[in-house]
């Protein structure tokens, strides 16, 4: 790690790590001790130069942005939930681990089955606490509601992202399990899905996508793109992956715009 050349690869530590070991062996650029049931937050990659650390996908676009890494793989979810655009390129589609962002209410109320409908039901306007949404994704549920409603909501959360505001909408900072807070603690929550089931299993329904279609990609941090040793590899396995995927590299999902609202 003493090398400035060596590139630093942040790589997803769950559920994209099937998919992600299998499209790098279709690749001809393999990982080394990258499976599913490791204990091990390190493995290899066979290309000279890179170091390779297992991260949680939600932490990796940010530490890319920040330059503790040069490039990573995470959700299009998480990149557009961490708000690094500026210092991070998405250079590939990977096109697996696809999942949509969704906005999700008890299944009960007939009279509410689109974003419209629910803030007819819960006003802005109406009164403290009235709409509470939870959800892991604070920044794409914040921006939701801003554009929907051109007001700020308040955010609940033990952390210093948590503010006040003169509104009837609170959007709740879930850890996990955030399916199961409507109807004694929520009115509704923002979570990932791939197919509804958790959702429907706990008699929730969908009534709008606040992001559709999210895929892993490739990101890269703009710094390191400007070193031309890294820029070197990088683009090699930007290439070898895009080949791999039988499909030309088109302009990021992120940059023509996905978010729903």
């Amino acid at each position: 790690m003493s090398d400035e050349n060596i590139i630093r690869f942040a790589v997803p530590k769950g559920r994209l790590q099937k998919s992600a070991s299998e499209l790098f062996e279709q690749a001809g650029i393999p990982f080394l001790d990258y499976h599913e049931d490791q204990k091990t937050y390190r493995a290899g990659l066979s290309v000279p130069g890179v170091f390779v650390k297992l991260l949680k996908p939600q932490e990796i676009p940010i530490l890319v942005a920040r330059g503790a890494y040069d490039i990573g793989i995470s959700g299009l979810d998480w990149y557009c939930e961490s708000r690094c655009q500026r210092n991070v390129d998405d250079l590939v589609d990977l096109q697996f681990g696809k999942v949509d962002i969704v906005l999700a209410v008890m299944d009960s109320w007939d009279d509410v089955n689109s974003l419209d409908d629910l803030f007819r039901k819960f006003p802005a306007t109406g009164a403290r606490d009235s709409l509470r949404i939870w959800t892991e994704y604070i920044n794409l549920a914040d921006q939701m509601v801003l554009q929907a409603q051109e007001t700020e909501a308040s955010i609940v959360s033990p952390y210093p992202i948590a503010r006040e505001r003169h509104s009837s909408i609170s959007i709740y900072h879930s850890f996990g399990a955030t399916e199961s807070k409507p109807p004694e603690d929520g009115e509704a929550v923002i979570d990932n899905t791939q197919t509804g089931t958790t959702l429907r299993a706990n008699a929730l329904k969908i009534i709008h996508k606040v992001l559709a279609g999210s895929t892993a990609h490739l990101f890269a941090n703009r710094r390191s793109l400007l070193e031309p040793k890294k820029r070197v590899i990088i683009e090699m396995m930007r290439d070898k992956l895009s080949s791999a995927l039988g499909a030309d590299r088109r302009r990021s999902r992120a940059a023509l715009g996905h978010l729903d609202w």
